[in-house]
């Protein structure tokens, strides 16, 4: 059985410790975090501190990217010590000899429903023993489990930002564009689901359309007219990128 002690009490910590509790071959053994008193419900054993008289095989720290290195550096222990940032690198973790990473790519809210078999885990360690214990770790929860070095772990945030972050905020103005005219934003989303189901199923630029692409200068001006200030330097930005990316 692979014993965790896992710091932090945010969203992802939360969904890491009702995960762990379901399986037989893992025991959260201590959770740790600077509240007084534990956020949920559970079985398991709730610390202010690291209790160094409790053996534990892997320290998770589900904590803000801002805290990591103060954190590792605020206790000491023979177990592997991994932390779960996406724009962090594992030398972060220092002065810890055994130091990984374990980062799930998915977005984590309070009362979200999670299906981990379909999240992809990032691992990465210092040793092959290590990195092997974090596979069989991440096995438990996900069929999608990845080796991925910090330069590459960076790059695939970076990527995921595009594709959740900003898509998410595009599709906010969008909606407050159609309800500026009294327009249900669901007109919207059939060409939306469409949208990106094409794009997951082959190469995105592929499929690009639109007056950017083909510089239809008329149709993008009356566009600009109607938008605010900050709509409209965003789709002139965004106008320029794509006429770049399929006219060079």
């Amino acid at each position: 059985m692979m014993r965790i002690a896992l710091f932090g009490t945010g969203n992802l910590a939360t969904h890491f410790l009702k995960a762990f509790e379901g399986f037989e071959a893992i025991s959260c053994v201590q959770w740790i975090g600077r509240k007084e008193n534990p956020p949920l419900a559970n079985t398991t054993p709730y610390f202010n501190r690291f209790q160094n008289d409790i053996e534990v095989d892997v320290c998770i720290l589900a904590i803000s990217d801002d805290h990591i290195s103060e954190v590792a550096q605020s206790f000491e222990t023979n177990a592997l010590v991994v932390h779960t940032a996406a724009a962090q690198s594992i030398d972060v973790l220092a002065p810890h000899k055994r130091s990984g990473v374990f980062y799930p790519l998915q977005r984590f809210s309070q009362d979200q429903k999670l299906s981990w078999e379909h999240i992809p885990i990032c691992l990465e360690a210092n040793s092959k023993t290590d990195l092997g214990m974090l596979e069989k770790l991440a096995k438990q929860l996900s069929n999608e489990v990845h080796f991925v070095t910090t330069k590459q772990r960076l790059h695939l945030h970076a990527a995921a930002v595009f594709a959740n972050n900003f898509c998410n905020h595009l599709l906010g103005i969008s909606q407050e564009i159609t309800s500026n005219v009294a327009l249900p934003h669901s007109l919207l989303h059939p060409i939306i689901k469409e949208t990106l189901s094409r794009s997951l199923d082959s190469d995105a630029a592929k499929h690009q359309t639109g007056p950017a692409k083909r510089n239809d200068i008329k149709t993008q001006s009356k566009h600009i007219d109607i938008l605010t200030a900050e709509e409209a330097a965003l789709y002139r930005a965004l106008s320029q990128s794509i006429y770049k990316t399929h006219n060079k």
